[in-house]
Parts: structure tokens; sequence; C-alpha cells
């Protein structure tokens, strides 16, 4: 059976929603495919939450009432020692909510549908179809007959997750299909009601260290005040454990969690890395997980997904009414988004990377020392390198008193996200000078080490 659609997009995720959305907004004849049955589009194993600044920028309108499960308002990010924390407050950038996934995935698709997007669940995606290098369609197995159809497709978009069905099956030297196992987060998660309220329930609690979590991170979300969504990233294989062997640990050690219930608890993978270095190829296009569109610090991909989704519309309507779907065609996406959010997300894997190589001890002293601010963490998380004045340089090389190495690291990691950021700043207007910039950005990666 054949069908043909000017867009088809593999993945009904946020990222996958929005996409749909914009494209049929735009007057496109969109067909959304999902391998979830309808009622759990939008569930998934993550942190679950998601900035106000996001929605600012995209124009979706907030969450709303049962999509919400809590408010968040600030911040405490803990070293291995679980002392000397750092306080995030006061940061309206920071602000945000945790989500009910399938309430507000459910939400994004309702609104896909309402605009014309026509939603098929329920469906296995084989792979792409591709004639002479160009993606022309893909193929999926219906849910009733089991049949193979053939959708015929002017773009097709990769939104099926970090997995990326379409991309990992591509061979063409703008597409990315492998990723190093040191850029992937292995995770697990639980929802837990506490046996004692939260004296702050607006409160996210971030905890660093290889000793909690080997080359990666841990969190405790408030869903309300006597409800956590918690859980453990851990990065590159590294770990002489899984993700909930740490996470039991971290359990066992961390009172708040002391005696608590486990609602629900799952795993999954997330990368943790800059986005793929073209979002594009001929006749496709990547976003979300898919694309690696995530911060590298938390693996949170819910806002910038949307971000990408609502570019990626309007690039797709441009490049369909040229009647130019190639890579070429199509790369005011990879512009407008890798010179602008793409390099906020590529300069914290930069902070990402210093984090995992400072050792636990060092960690421990720079927070005693408060050799990072809460300023600095929300520069970081702009993608802005933390840059001092003269009287702010001085001060910090007192505190760091007997640990210079330390700050020279901290100072490193600040120079090397400025190069990052210029470098994307200036993204190649097409293809031509592409594999000039991939290397520039290699070069500042290989130097990016902090042991």
């Amino acid at each position: 059976m054949l069908k043909r659609v000017e867009v088809v997009v593999v993945g009904a995720g946020s990222a996958g929603c929005v996409t749909a959305h914009r494209c049929a907004e735009m007057g496109l004849k969109t067909l959304l495919l999902d391998r979830k049955p309808q009622p759990l589009v939008g569930h998934k194993v993550c942190g679950d939450e998601v900035s106000r600044s996001h929605f600012d920028a995209t124009g979706i309108e907030y969450p709303q009432g049962e999509e919400i499960a809590n408010i968040i308002t600030g911040a405490d990010v803990y070293p291995p020692s679980m002392e000397q924390e750092l306080k995030v407050r006061g940061w309206t950038e920071f602000d945000g909510w945790m989500l009910n996934r399938i309430s507000f995935g459910q939400r994004l698709l309702k609104a896909a549908v309402s605009v014309g997007v026509s939603f098929h669940p329920n469906c296995h995606v084989n792979g792409p179809v591709v004639k002479d290098g160009k993606v022309m369609g893909v193929e999926y197995r219906e849910p009733d007959t089991g049949g193979i159809t053939t959708v015929a497709a002017k773009l097709v978009v990769d939104a099926s997750g970090f997995a990326g069905v379409i991309r990992s099956k591509l061979d063409d030297p703008l597409v990315e299909k492998r990723i190093a196992k040191t850029d992937i987060a292995l995770c697990y998660r639980e929802y837990l009601r506490l046996k004692m309220p939260l004296a702050e329930p607006n409160v996210a609690r971030v905890f660093l260290g290889a000793r909690v979590a080997p080359a990666g991170y841990a969190w405790v979300f408030p869903r309300g005040v006597s409800e956590v969504n918690a859980g453990i990233g851990t990065t590159g294989g590294e770990s002489r454990g899984s993700p909930k062997s740490y996470f039991l640990k971290l359990k066992a050690e961390y009172p708040l969690l002391f005696g608590s219930q486990e609602l629900e608890g799952g795993g999954g993978a997330v990368p943790v890395r800059r986005p793929l270095m073209s979002l594009v190829a001929d006749g496709v296009a990547f976003v979300g997980d898919a694309a690696l569109q995530v911060n590298p610090i938390h693996g949170g991909g819910i806002g910038p997904g949307m971000r990408a989704g609502i570019i990626l519309g309007e690039v797709a309507k441009e490049a369909i009414a040229r009647g130019d779907v190639s890579a070429e065609g199509l790369w005011d996406y990879n512009s407008r988004f890798l010179s602008d959010y793409g390099r906020r997300l590529a300069s914290l894997e930069i902070f990402r990377r210093l984090l995992q190589d400072v050792s636990d001890d060092d960690m421990d002293f720079g927070f005693s020392r408060r050799l990072l601010e809460a300023e600095d963490l929300m520069s970081a998380n702009r993608g802005d390198a933390f840059s001092l004045g003269i009287a702010g340089k001085l001060r910090r090389v007192k505190r760091s008193s007997g640990r210079l190495g330390l700050l020279l690291k901290l100072r490193k990691a600040a120079g090397l996200m400025k190069k990052m950021n210029k470098t994307y700043l200036n993204y190649p207007a097409g293809s031509e000078g592409f594999e000039s910039w991939v290397r520039s950005v290699n070069n500042i990666l290989q130097s990016a080490h902090f042991e």
C-alpha cells in the first residue's frame, strides 16, 4: 500500500508533535507516526522538568491544570560530600514546571491533530525509503494487518528519540550514525512518595560527583509536597554497576529518601552532548533526542526539542514551496537552530566534561570555597562562559589557596566555552564550509580534558 504526503514525522514525543503541528499549521499535508497506542503518547522515563523560557521562546501555551505536577522556582546543587550545596534562587529564567508527561503529551498531540495532522498510532517504522542517496519516505508495519505500508513524502522528519530509527539507517556523510559511549547517559528513575513532606517543595536538587553517579549526575525533583521524581544517569560505561544500583545506594544514604515508597520505576538512555553537527540531509531532518537536542548537563530535552520543532516546521514549508528539500534546501534549519540555541548546548558540553573530569575531592573543595557561584552556573546554563573581572579573579585566587590547579581548570573550561560559542555563531551558511567547521569543533573538543 502506498500513501503520499508532504511531510511524515516519525515519533509523537514533544518534539515530534510540535514539528508536525507547525508543518500542518504552515499548510503542509502532514502524517505523524508513533509506535505507542494513542493513550500512551507522552509517556517517557525522564526528569519531567521544563523551563518557562522555552514556552516564551516558542509561543507554545504554558502547561495548565493536570499537565502540571509542580512548579519549580529554584535548585540546590550538591557536591559529592552533600555539604556546602550551592543554592540557586531568584533566577526567573530557571522557573518552570514538573510535568505530568502523558497529560502534556496528549495536549500537544491533540493540538497537532486539530490543525490537520493525520496521526497513526501503533505503527512500527522499519526505516527510511532511500533512492539515489535521497530519503523519499518511510516503511512501517500496519498495526491491524501486519502488512508493510510505504509512505512517500517530500520530507521525512526523524523524531523517534535517541534510537533514531531513520538516522541510524542512513549512509550519508552529513549524518552521524554512531554516538560515542561517553556521550550517552544510561538512566534509572523512580517516582517516590516520601515519608516526610518537603520543606521546600518547589526546589529541585542535583547531585554531582563520581561517588554518587560516575561520570554523571543524580536528581531529586519535587512533584508536590510529598512526591518526587528521583534518578541517576551515568555515562561512558565507566561505572562499576548499573544506574539502578547507584540509585538504590543514594536512596539508602540520602535522608530525604529514607522510607520512601516506590510508585513507578524505569530506565532508558539519553544523549548528553552537543546536537548533531548537521540536522539535515537530502530529504530528511532530525529533531528532539534523535537530533541529540538535549542539555548535556542533565539530559533535559523537552524545551530544546520544542524550539527546534517550530523552526523545522517553518523551514520545511519554505523548502517544499521552493521544490528543494535537499540538504542545501533545508540548511536554514541548521543555521537557525545551531547558531542560536544549539551553541548553548555545545558550550554546555564543555562544562559537562569539566564536571566529569574533576575529582570528588576537588569538587568538594571548589564548593566549600565557592570557586563557582550561582551566577556562574546560570551563565553556564545559558551557554555563556563564566567570566570574571579583575576583582573576581583575585578573590577566587585567594579562595583557591592550595588548589591553584583547580582554578586553572575552571579558567580553561571558560576559555573553551567562549571558543565553542564563537564557532557556533559562525556556523556555515551552506554545506560548502561544513567540513572545515566540523574540524574546528572537534579541535575544541580534543582540548576539553581536565584530569
